[in-house]
């Protein structure tokens, strides 16, 4: 989903569901997740101090892959028995 496009469901829920209130959290829960949208909107045109903020949110490092352990021991029939 583009952020158009959540932008555009955000709208047709209101304009749908019509909700009469929203509580605290319903509002904090609308608020992040259209941070997290327009963070990823790189504007070409943006500030090279806001252009480089940008490109680093798209840069995150991947997380570390935890290490696989292998124990080899022999089973019944005398063959290696692999565990990760």
């Amino acid at each position: 989903m583009t952020s158009r496009d959540f932008c555009y469901w955000l709208q047709g829920v209101f304009e749908v569901a019509n909700p009469a209130t929203l509580d605290a959290k319903q509002v904090d829960l609308i608020k992040r997740h259209l941070s997290l949208v327009f963070i990823h909107e790189i504007d070409p045109l943006a500030p090279p101090h806001q252009q480089a903020a940008l490109n680093a949110a798209h840069a995150a490092p991947e997380p570390e892959k935890p290490a696989v352990t292998v124990t080899m021991k022999p089973i019944g029939g005398g063959g290696p028995m692999f565990r990760c």
